[in-house]
């Protein structure tokens, strides 16, 4: 009678007696029966004369002497739950439960009622936890069931609620392991008989875990809620799914999961920068490039992404790709070219020739330069654009390489060379590897196309002949300069060379006193140049 008096309801409890010696020991075992938390509130007098108070509050139970009217001191405890245990009734089905356990020593009703309704929670709460204590007890508990049942007590607070699914999801993973917390979550997403926003942050702590403990259930409960009708809790879980999902596993995504992608990397963008998302995205590379667009993203972030596609090995949606990542589309992109793990193409010569700025950068950012560099670059940008840049970069690239860089390097340097004044250095590497390949026509057109400006025909019908064009354009640098001796065997280093620029000065009046200085500085015992240079300069043509 003094359990369903005192657990059964919140108010306080007042027990007529005879003597103040009579539930001495009833009252104190009552006590022990109690959870930690509703220990250090419970309050509890074994005689008094009049109720008393403890800082204006009724104690919890306390007896009087049944001599007193029960008139007197209802004026002071009116609020009061008065027994008269001389008129016992039935108790509770929850009451046996209790005393059963109680009678056996057992203490696991205190200790799930401190873990389930913690030091803040009525007393009265009893009757109502009873029932889902013995659910999770029985020898045949079901999860599903015993969160119905929870859901179904809206009677109870929302810390101890929150705190009964905690502890249900636990006592899941616990006994069933990660797939019953996966389809516990699942329930809850799609729960609308009640406001459930009071366990969302919750929710996402379960989420977490669940990846913590299952990746593969993590990513099932992740592919079940992108298909389901969600709450807005349900959808908070999901975000948190989606946050917490790596490129690994994507990896293992099916066939029939790979549509959720963009929806995927449009919540979790970091993932855009793995590989395997684009080795699995297929056709549908346009629509995340598409999403992943409408963020505020860093360039070094959108470079990151363009690193992954270019790593992938799928085929990119290069122009797509480009107008998201900007100018941090150009070094990556030149990068892979440079090193073979991406194929030239008209595509991406297209989508990065608007770009001459990030082609420079991406140039000027080695610290050392080779050759591969040079020729990747000069499939983006033209001789004529940052020609002061570009000869500063091409004069650092190929300097100390001799006649090893290919002969689109050369024509490139060359074409840099004639469109400036003076005589740049870039003749004296340039010129004669360009030479050497027109001479044995191994000048691609856009190549020539790059020099045919500057370098007009002599005569009409011998426009075909481009050595004898680059040779006056660059014989009468020359002679504009008055290169000396020393510097024309410089640039000029094989006879045929040597020979085509010597018959342009000789053709020209005004070039030919030039010729005779370099002839006569040759003639007076100039050790300057090969054998093979000074006999080219000095033969009769």
């Amino acid at each position: 009678a003094l359990i369903g008096a005192v657990l059964g309801q919140p108010r306080p409890v007042i027990v007529a007696v005879d003597t103040a010696t009579e539930l001495e020991s009833a009252f104190l075992r009552l006590w022990d029966e109690l959870w930690p938390g509703a220990k250090a509130r419970f309050s509890l007098c074994t005689g008094a004369l009049m109720p008393r108070t403890v800082t204006g509050v009724l104690m919890d139970i306390q007896a009087v002497p049944r001599a007193v009217p029960s008139s007197q001191f209802r004026k002071i405890a009116g609020t009061a739950l008065v027994v008269d245990l001389r008129r016992p009734t039935a108790p509770d089905a929850w009451v046996d439960v209790l005393l059963e356990g109680a009678s056996r020593g057992d203490s696991a009703f205190r200790s799930w009622m401190e873990a389930a309704v913690g030091a803040e929670a009525s007393r009265g709460a009893v009757p109502s936890l009873m029932p889902i204590f013995a659910e999770m007890h029985g020898g045949s508990w079901s999860a599903p069931d015993v969160l119905a049942s929870v859901l179904g007590m809206p009677q109870l607070e929302l810390a101890t609620r929150t705190r009964l699914v905690r502890m249900l999801f636990d006592r899941a993973g616990t006994d069933e392991g990660p797939a019953a917390r996966r389809e516990l979550l699942q329930t809850l997403c799609g729960h609308r008989d009640a406001d459930l926003s009071f366990l969302s942050v919750m929710l996402e702590e379960q989420t977490h875990q669940l990846f913590e403990e299952s990746r593969p259930e993590g990513c099932a409960l992740t592919m079940s809620l992108l298909g389901a009708e969600l709450t807005s809790v349900g959808e908070q879980v999901l975000r948190a799914a989606v946050l917490s999902l790596t490129s690994s596993d994507v990896g293992t995504f099916a066939d029939s999961q790979v549509p959720f992608l963009p929806t995927i990397v449009s919540a979790n963008p970091r993932l855009a920068t793995a590989p395997e998302v684009w080795r699995r995205a297929g056709h549908r590379s346009r629509e995340i490039i598409g999403q992943l667009d409408a963020f505020k993203l860093a360039d070094e972030e959108r470079s990151a992404v363009v690193d992954a596609v270019i790593a992938s090995g799928a085929d990119a949606p290069v122009e797509a790709l480009v107008r998201f990542a900007g100018d941090a589309a150009v070094s990556p992109v030149l990068s892979a070219i440079t090193k073979g793990e991406l194929s030239f193409s008209a595509q991406w010569r297209s989508s990065l020739a608007g770009r001459p700025d990030a082609v420079l950068a991406w140039l000027e950012g080695h610290a050392a330069l080779r050759s591969k560099e040079l020729e990747v670059a000069s499939r983006f940008v033209s001789p004529t654009t940052h020609r002061e840049r570009l000869s500063k970069v091409w004069q650092t690239g190929i300097s100390g390489q001799s006649d090893s860089f290919s002969p689109r390097v050369a024509a490139f340097g060359l074409a840099l060379a004639l469109g400036t004044s003076g005589l740049s250095p870039l003749f004296t590497t340039c010129f004669q590897p360009t030479f050497d390949a027109l001479a044995s026509s191994r000048l691609e057109y856009e190549e020539w196309d790059w020099l045919r400006q500057q370098a007009p025909p002599l005569s009409w019908w011998r426009d075909w002949d481009k050595c004898e064009r680059i040779a006056a354009g660059l014989a009468r640098r020359l002679k504009g300069q008055n290169a000396s001796l020393e510097t024309v065997f410089n640039i000029l280093r094989g006879r045929g060379a040597i020979r085509k620029v010597v018959a342009v000065l000789d053709d020209d009046r005004d070039t030919r006193t030039y010729l005779k200085s370099l002839r006569k500085s040759l003639a007076v015992g100039s050790s300057v140049g090969t054998r093979e240079q000074r006999d080219a300069l000095m033969d009769k043509l």
